[in-house]
């Protein structure tokens, strides 16, 4: 395993990146790795969009007052986005807090995708490195619409220890480790956790800013003032991972000295608050911390072992000793790995009574050549030289990615040619075998059955012809002469006393005139023919035919339409004509259709015309 400082350091790609941090916590929280690397790379010229914590757990009561703060913070920005620095753009996304529902995931994605695809288009923010230290499934989907070039993942946290609910991030996480380009761990036990699923990981606890730490400080902060020294300090959140039961004997072992804690309350401290040595100075900014911890005589690890913490690197170690203060810790494991890096600097504790003892040791025997030990050992865990070493392997990954996509250009295309070339050849097969199926089998006909009605001709009032000129093909045609000689000899076989001729079709001549001119020529007197020169397709004839039988007062009719073309007029008969009796009776000899024997592509057409004719009548309410 290597350490951070084991590796050369290096800038990462001279072209400025985009990236997007998708991070556990807000960019207004304690301080930590999160805002120091982000502000540092945008510091460095790079953009960064920092998207806001969207959870791990789900929420309680609790959570209340942050869920507010999420919506201030949205209120704040042009759809939650916000400029904090130059080149450091805020997302606080408003999202349904349940990080384990499959519903609630995919709602947030589209929201979230939403915002996220049309800030970066109108940023050009293309092609971003999506630097996550969140592993829910809804990162992973961001990630996939982000379209990152590169994926680096920071485990930070056991997220597994956090809440019983966590536990369902397991497989997320194991699949993101998968896929992650890089992988930078916290701490040695996040390390041991990852390395079974990538070769890409990379021990990187948490460092402490130089340029604030070294910064020279003044008088003592104005709350620290009242305060008897010495003073035993701790900074960070006051938790539940703190050991109030130590921190209790300590104060009442030591009324002489001030217990001082410096951060946010995260839960009940009531049971210490009433110690009249131990103070609560609440969270300060990260720029203030250091004056505080430089009036510190000696400062607190105070943890208890938990499955959490033995995986959890004290961010607060390093900045206590980076301005050189005397160190005593419970026996975090990751505190001991510390130690065996830096040559022991720390006192660490397995009870509570070798706690109490550490502390009048240290106490006792600190001076100023332990402190500037203490300095020059954690120089190298600057957060400017982790950074810088991270950066190196960025910068390297990217190179071998680069150099992967150029030595792959001609496997590359090729397959895209073979690809290409199968998918032409599976086309053309399909085309083959459908132009095979169409017009060298029954297939057509086999189709046109159900259109096909033949009724037997009954006495009737009037034998109708729907013409229109828009027959089998969908186009014009000469078939009326058909339909006409078929309405003739029904007729002049004695089925009924009259013709109605439909069409509203003007070529050189109105074609309702043509097919009376027609009959009149074959034998039936022009008295007995009534004429529609509107037509209009088939249901408008028909409503007219309606219109002209009811006028009447007839009932019964013999309908002459073209072949395939009697179910479409069956239905249309019987949704708007219900109380009449009307049978199909096309002609059987048709010129169009012929003997049936082949298949022409006039015959698909029909075919397809009446299909897509019944589709259309259904959607509009005429059948």
């Amino acid at each position: 395993m290597k350490h951070e400082n084991e590796y050369p350091r290096n800038d990462m790609s001279p072209a400025l990146q985009n990236i997007v941090c998708i991070s556990t916590i807000d960019w207004d929280f304690i301080w930590q790795g999160h805002q120091e690397i982000m502000s540092t790379l945008a510091r460095q010229g790079h953009r960064v969009l920092f998207i806001e914590n969207t959870g791990v757990r789900n929420v309680t009561f609790q959570d209340l007052p942050r869920l507010k703060a999420r919506l201030l913070n949205w209120r704040k920005g042009v759809k939650g986005i916000r400029k904090v620095m130059d080149n450091l753009y805020v997302y606080a996304p408003l999202a349904l807090p349940f990080p384990y529902s499959r519903l609630a995931c995919l709602i947030n994605k589209h929201l979230m995708r939403w915002t996220l695809l049309r800030w970066t288009k109108a940023m050009r923010f293309d092609n971003p490195i999506v630097w996550t230290w969140l592993p829910t499934a809804l990162a992973q989907e961001l990630i996939r619409d982000l379209n990152a070039q590169l994926v680096i993942y920071y485990c930070a946290d056991n997220f597994e220890a956090t809440a019983a609910e966590s536990r369902s991030i397991r497989e997320p996480e194991n699949a993101l480790l998968r896929k992650a380009d890089l992988v930078f761990a916290h701490s040695k036990a996040l390390f041991d956790r990852c390395k079974p699923f990538t070769d890409q990981v990379h021990l990187f606890p948490y460092g402490f800013n130089r340029e604030i730490f070294h910064r020279p400080c003044g008088s003592p902060p104005v709350d620290l003032v009242d305060i008897k020294r010495p003073i035993l300090g701790f900074v960070g959140g006051v938790r539940q991972i703190v050991d109030f039961d130590l921190v209790e004997k300590v104060a009442l072992a030591h009324p002489d000295k001030s217990l001082v804690f410096v951060g946010p309350l995260q839960t009940d401290v009531s049971r210490l608050a009433r110690l009249p040595n131990v103070h609560f100075l609440g969270q300060k900014r990260y720029e203030e911390v250091p004056a505080y911890i430089k009036y510190f005589d000696l400062c607190l690890i105070p943890y208890i072992l938990t499955d959490f913490t033995r995986s959890i690197h004290p961010a607060k170690l390093v900045d206590y000793l980076a301005l050189g203060k005397s160190v005593v810790s419970t026996n975090l494991p990751e505190v001991e790995e510390f130690n065996r890096h830096h040559d022991g600097i720390v006192a660490v504790a397995a009870s509570h009574e070798s706690f109490l003892r550490q502390i009048e040791e240290c106490l006792s025997r600190d001076n100023e050549g332990l402190r500037a030990e203490r300095m020059r050992q954690v120089d190298k865990d600057a957060w400017d030289r982790k950074i810088e070493t991270m950066e190196g392997l960025i910068r390297g990954k990217l190179e071998e990615k680069a150099k992967v996509r150029e030595q792959a250009w001609q496997q590359t295309f090729s397959k895209l040619y073979l690809t290409a070339r199968r998918r032409a050849s599976a086309a053309a097969a399909a085309c083959l075998l459908g132009y095979l199926l169409v017009f060298q089998t029954s297939l057509v006909w086999w189709l046109a059955k159900p259109l096909l009605i033949m009724e037997e001709p009954a006495s009737a009032d009037v034998v109708a012809v729907m013409a229109g000129g828009i027959g089998e093909s969908g186009e014009p045609s000469e078939s009326y002469q058909e339909k006409v000689r078929q309405a003739v000899d029904l007729y002049q076989r004695g089925y009924a006393k009259h013709l109605i001729l439909s069409s509203g079709v003007n070529r050189a001549f109105n074609e309702a005139r043509v097919m009376q001119a027609l009959a009149v020529s074959l034998g039936v007197p022009e008295e007995a023919i009534l004429v529609d020169e509107v037509g209009g397709g088939n249901y408008l004839s028909f409503l007219t035919l309606r219109e002209i039988m009811q006028t009447h007062g007839w009932k019964r009719a013999l309908l002459v339409t073209s072949l395939y073309n009697g179910r479409r007029s069956r239905l249309v008969a019987q949704k708007n004509f219900p109380e009449a009796v009307v049978k199909i009776t096309p002609s059987v000899d048709s010129n169009f259709f012929g003997d049936r024997d082949q298949v022409a592509r006039r015959h698909v057409r029909a075919i397809a015309h009446e299909y897509l004719a019944l589709l259309y009548y259904r959607w509009k309410g005429y059948i």
